[in-house]
């Protein structure tokens, strides 16, 4: 639904929607605009909007900016929702199996979780691509730990490939691997998958190693001999 917002310059300009959540406690709410401003000229077509927004989760309360763009070949005053923005970054829950396998991937991946916030999505693709090799790899030397160094020279989809045999995590490990790959060459294979799509699938290669090795964990705690 449309709305209506008054600027202190007197111009009255449309938004498409206000956020549905809060980028920083991640309640969905509908949140109060206090303070809207524009980039540059209203009949700028590449002028912003920038509102400042207060979340309404009484827990939360914070404030943050919400940026919209004018709608495309117009120059009208029609503004449409791009992203919302704060310095207030949520670090993501990595498992303790995980980091117990690899401190490396925990560091790396909310380094990319941190860059990617800021919008720099770019550089949080190369970011998970990374954290994924040190995952793989770290998890595969905890495994096979007389093959150290033939799983930190060899390539990540042959690592996984000789040195993963569970099947669920070798499936969701290799198609990780195939989106990572895409965030840093020149050429996209898979334009139907995105950013969204990669860390959705570290996040099934992980539930997959966390499962593998609370299973083992149990199985020789409770070994019934």
């Amino acid at each position: 639904m449309h709305k209506r917002i008054k600027l202190d310059c007197g111009i009255t300009v449309d938004i498409d929607r206000a956020p549905d959540k809060c980028p920083i406690c991640n309640q969905a709410q509908l949140p109060a605009n206090i303070f809207a401003k524009l980039t540059g000229d209203i009949e700028n077509r590449k002028t912003k909007l920038e509102l400042v927004m207060e979340c309404m989760n009484l827990s939360c309360a914070r404030f943050y900016i919400s940026r919209y763009s004018k709608t495309h070949g117009t120059y009208n005053h029609n503004f449409k929702f791009d992203h919302s923005i704060t310095n207030v970054f949520n670090a993501p829950n990595i498992g303790q199996e995980i980091v117990n396998t690899s401190e490396s991937f925990e560091k790396i991946f909310t380094q990319a979780s941190e860059a990617e916030s800021k919008q720099l999505d770019e550089l949080a693709g190369i970011g998970y691509r990374k954290a994924l090799e040190y995952l793989i790899k770290d998890y595969c030397i905890s495994i096979k730990p007389d093959k150290e160094e033939d799983i930190k020279s060899n390539q990540l989809s042959r690592v996984i490939n000789n040195y993963v045999t569970d099947e669920n995590l070798k499936n969701c490990a290799n198609r990780a691997v195939w989106l990572g790959n895409d965030e840093t060459h020149y050429v996209r294979k898979w334009e139907n998958h995105d950013l969204k799509d990669l860390k959705i699938l570290i996040q099934l290669t992980c539930t997959w190693i966390q499962s593998s090795i609370l299973t083992k964990k149990y199985m020789d705690e409770m070994s019934r001999d």
